[in-house]
């Protein structure tokens, strides 16, 4: 009697190919999806069946373009069963990493980028430092949001420093996400966009004149065209060291809340509470949350996490 066939994982040489990592951090799945078809033979009830709360049907309806993956403990699963390195989904280091064999794509492919925290962020000689980052997060009561990032970047390089780049992704969107940067006194700030899909716009953050070396300047940049419908939380990678990070969220129209937590991963992959940096305040408008974090390091991730009564609902 034949054997039936192992659990179907993603082999070392799609993870080896640049277009699938590229769709992996985009959460681009119909992409990843056709890809594994391609290049792996994977049928949509292979890929589905392992995972728990992913079918068939609704691989179908991903790979056509009719719905889309957005949930984070849906990825999770996904990266967990079908053995994706987190990397790939601007995810901190899965647990089985640490006894999985070191892949062509592991060894071969840098890891993507997000804020994080631990050890001084006073930065060792050579970095681009976010002395602060500052986050502001304005979501209206029917979900859509605003939001303002400004970067207090210093160049501890040697080189002039004259492009940040930069992503944001939302589960919901109207279209390609509208991206513009805001004035500052002493810099011209232009954006160019790299890639855009229904949900990820990856850009660029061109500055001018440059910033020198031993210089420091503020960088800032809105983004709109994004909503909150079903999962209500904001991850930010750390790219840089940082000094201070400051997510501030403004939900209007709330006047309670359900839950209200925050994670920080390590670069190691570990996960320790940020609750305790919260402050939540009521205001004529909604709920003020305000999370911040100290001395963070490339490749951590802060996650902030709310609930709203009729989200939960």
């Amino acid at each position: 009697m034949a054997q039936p066939a192992p659990p179907y994982t993603v082999s070392p040489e799609l993870l080896a190919r640049d277009d699938f990592r590229t769709a992996c951090e985009a959460m681009d799945f119909r992409t990843v999806f056709l890809l594994m078809r391609k290049y792996d033979g994977a049928s949509q009830d292979r890929v589905s069946s392992p995972v728990r709360g992913l079918t068939q049907s609704r691989v179908s309806r991903v790979m056509s373009g009719e719905t889309h993956i957005t949930t984070l403990d849906l990825v999770e699963r996904i990266a967990d069963v079908l053995s994706i390195p987190g990397a790939y989904f601007r995810l901190a280091s899965r647990p089985w990493e640490a006894t999985h064999p070191a892949t062509v794509a592991e060894t071969a492919a840098p890891t993507p980028v997000i804020p994080g925290q631990a050890g001084p962020a006073t930065g060792t000689s050579g970095d681009v430092e976010d002395r602060s980052l500052t986050i502001d997060i304005d979501v209206a009561d029917d979900g859509w949001a605003t939001l303002t990032y400004r970067h207090e970047l210093h160049n501890g390089t040697a080189t002039p420093f004259t492009r940040l780049n930069r992503e944001l992704w939302f589960e919901t969107t109207r279209g390609p996400l509208d991206i513009e940067a805001l004035p500052t006194p002493d810099r011209n700030i232009i954006i160019q966009r790299i890639h855009d899909t229904d949900l990820s716009t990856r850009f660029a953050c061109q500055i001018f004149p440059a910033i020198q070396p031993g210089e420091s300047a503020t960088v800032g940049y809105r983004g709109t065209g994004g909503r909150f419908v079903y999962d209500h939380y904001w991850r930010q990678s750390i790219v840089r060291p940082t000094g201070l990070l400051t997510i501030r969220l403004r939900h209007q129209g709330v006047t309670a809340l359900t839950r209200c937590s925050a994670t920080e991963d390590r670069p190691d992959g570990s996960e320790v509470t940020a609750t305790e940096s919260l402050s939540i305040a009521r205001d004529d408008n909604g709920i003020v949350i305000e999370l911040t974090r100290r001395n963070l390091r490339p490749n951590q991730f802060v996650t902030l996490r709310w609930d709203t009564p009729h989200a939960s609902a």
